[in-house]
């Protein structure tokens, strides 16, 4: 078996699913903030040769094609004319000719419109191709190009010249919509050949296509005629009306909605052992049909799918056991791969040795090494042996779909604190995690989704009295990354605060930090009324008096001169000495400050001159030992009080380090990513 990630590229099992190795040897297309991702979107298998696949990447120009079972790839992309922007989602393979092969794509709207345009839905407004090779790959051509993107080909096993296409998928934008009119959603639908792709027929709502955007198309094994469609969107711009899945019984000339839901179906599957047994999937559930898709009845219980503790997403494929129909394998927009024995109705991680977790914040237990927490865009997780073994801490009501931060109290561990991406709340637990209870929801966030969407990327307990805890709002990170101008149009909201455990929260600013977004909080580890806060804008500011005014702190530090903004990311204070303080600023470095914030010095001996500094450690039991994590270039080390850096990135296969911890006896050292999960240094020999 074989399932790809577009952060950690092919990954292979030899036993059925049960364990995974990466295996990407000669895929040179890399990807990503560090330039490590390998972003693998599609891979096929050849049906005359099992050893043979192609596969391809996402974002720039990648067609790699595996003759030894996927042990080595060669780049197989002559004639494909875009070199960046292009993202391939599916290949197909003529059954009675392996040179042939159709591949199939989305061009990005800075490609085709020369600039990043976005739809209703928020999505990239993007447009398709169908590219073709008659030669094994040597060459290719494109036979179609349209308003939406191309996903799936699939070829009549009675006539390879007859193809069909689907288009569109969940969490893009069509370009023949109207950006300003939520109701004209646009789409192109389903594409059918006769020819190999000279010409092409359109199946749209004239056929009883009611959406047009086709995120999935499976042919049913026993009779090409019978088609099952899967459609919709993420967003709310109207490309959900009439959602769900789709079959036709004539080739694509008719179709009827067979399940309903106003919610897409973003992955449809027939078993090949038992072709009347079909599957569709979406967000919220699984659905399974015992008359080749007449007919559906609901697999899972509750609000949406998934192993125990996890929110799995939309399923981005599913495929079933050729030989077990009740045997599904799902591969999941918020990453990892899910397994059910049961067809559809229970589901557990298949994800061993393959991780594309895209991770933001970790806490480790400060009586117990060994249990440690993370977050990232699928939830929190907690695992009591190193990291070995996970498992999932998104239970109802903390069921949300993106996360931000975790925290753990330093004198009671039993108490956790985490907040989500988009909608300004924080859950609190009492047992690490095994229940929740949403204590607060920031009354000024906006759930819209837009560029309004905040949560509290910043969770701090203050060191000297765990009932005081802090908590700062931030833009949605991946809008800040992504699209500079956030930068200087969207306000924040600045801090809260909680001095019983988090139970209750009350606003934490004056007019310096009211509409800042904060990326980071430093509390003073003897007193629990001086706080720093790192924000995206600003520079650093610091209370006194436990928030109830700010002042600016920023002598020393160097302004952004094409943003125009002094961006703190990171912050931290030395346990043993609090007038100490390191500041990580983006694409600038690490600034040490001597004097409790009064001025600042820079610091980056040995860094990479533009590091930004997205987290930083100081070893609890020596203050000398400080550790950062560069987003771009990985985690350095400072053995002398942050005056000369050396990077420790043996053993990371990214650089991309979001987070750092460290136990508290400073022996274990643990740094979440963005895109290969959590990754563990054993700094010395355990000191209890």
């Amino acid at each position: 078996m074989y399932v790809t990630d577009a952060w950690s590229g092919v990954n292979l099992s030899n036993d059925g699913g049960r364990n995974w190795t990466a295996s990407n040897q000669g895929i040179s297309t890399r990807t990503g903030i560090s330039g490590d991702a390998i972003p693998v979107y599609c891979l096929t298998i050849s049906p005359q040769n099992p050893d043979v696949l192609w596969a391809g990447t996402t974002g720039v120009r990648g067609i790699f094609k595996s003759v030894d079972g996927g042990k080595t790839w060669q780049k197989k992309d002559n004639g494909i004319i875009e070199n960046d922007g292009l993202s391939l989602r599916g290949f197909a393979v003529d059954p009675k000719n392996p040179d042939i092969v159709y591949a199939a794509g989305e061009v990005a709207s800075w490609v085709w419109l020369g600039r990043q345009q976005n739809g209703t839905q928020a999505f990239d407004l993007v447009k398709g191709v169908v590219y073709k090779t008659t030669d094994g790959g040597e060459s290719w051509n494109a036979i179609w190009r349209g308003d939406n993107l191309a996903r799936y080909v699939l070829i009549d096993p009675r006539d390879s010249n007859k193809l069909l296409v689907s288009t569109g998928l969940f969490d893009r934008d069509a370009a023949n919509e109207d950006p300003n009119n939520p109701k004209a959603s646009g789409g192109v639908g389903i594409l059918k050949s006769t020819d190999g792709g000279l010409n092409w027929q359109v199946f749209n709502r004239a056929n009883g296509l009611n959406n047009l955007y086709v995120g999935s198309l499976f042919m049913n094994p026993a009779n090409p005629d019978v088609l099952l469609a899967g459609t919709g969107t993420a967003g709310p711009g109207g490309t959900n009306t009439n959602a769900g899945a789709y079959l036709s019984s004539d080739g694509g000339q008719s179709w009827r909605l067979v399940l309903p839901q106003n919610q897409p179906i973003s992955a449809v599957e027939y078993s090949v052992s038992n072709p009347n047994i079909a599957y569709a999937a979406g967000p919220d559930a699984v659905y399974r049909s015992s008359d080749m898709g007449r007919t559906w009845q609901k697999r899972t219980t509750g609000n949406f799918w998934g192993a125990p503790g996890t929110r799995s997403g939309f399923p981005i494929d599913l495929q079933v056991d050729p030989r077990n129909p009740d045997r599904v394998f799902a591969n999941n927009y918020g990453g990892g791969n899910f397994l059910s024995e049961d067809g559809g109705r229970t589901w557990v991680v298949a994800s061993q040795g393959y991780t594309g977790a895209y991770l933001h914040n970790i806490a480790v237990n400060p009586l117990d090494r060994d249990n440690v927490f993370v977050i990232g865009r699928t939830g929190p997780f907690r695992s009591y042996n190193d990291g070995d073994a996970w498992e999932g801490l998104t239970k109802d009501p903390a069921s949300l779909s993106e996360w931000y931060a975790i925290a753990v109290d330093p004198r009671n561990p039993n108490i956790i604190i985490e907040s989500d991406e988009h909608q300004g709340v924080i859950f609190r637990s009492t047992d690490q995690g095994s229940t929740w209870t949403l204590v607060y929801r920031h009354p000024k966030v906006n759930v819209n989704f837009d560029n309004t969407r905040m949560g509290y990327k910043a969770l701090v307990f203050a060191p000297s009295n765990s009932r005081v805890i802090y908590g700062g709002v931030e833009i949605n990170r991946n809008q800040v990354d992504q699209n500079v101008a956030v930068h200087n149009r969207t306000p924040g909201l600045g801090l809260s605060k909680s001095t019983d455990g988090g139970i209750t929260w009350v606003d934490a600013n004056d007019a310096n930090t009211a509409t800042q977004n904060i990326n980071a909080i430093a509390v003073d580890p003897t007193n629990e009324n001086i706080v720093y806060a790192a924000t995206l804008l600003s520079g650093i500011f610091k209370s006194p008096d436990g928030g109830k005014s700010w002042q600016a702190v920023n002598q020393g530090l160097r302004m952004n001169q094409v943003l125009n903004n002094i961006d703190v990311r990171s912050l931290v204070i030395d346990p043993k000495n609090p007038q100490v303080l390191f500041a990580g600023v983006e694409m600038d470095g690490l600034y040490i400050s001597r004097d409790g914030g009064a001025s600042w010095q820079l610091s980056s001996s040995g860094m990479d001159p533009q590091a930004s500094i997205r987290s930083l450690i100081v070893d609890p039991t020596n203050s000398q030992i400080i550790y950062a994590a560069d987003i771009r270039t990985g985690v350095y080390r400072s053995d002398n009080g942050g005056m000369l850096w050396t990077r420790i990135n043996t053993g990371l296969r990214t650089r991309a380090v979001a987070s750092l911890a460290i136990s508290s006896d400073g022996s274990m050292l643990y740094a979440a990513t963005q895109g290969e999960g959590l990754f563990r240094l054993e700094t010395a020999v355990p000191r209890y």
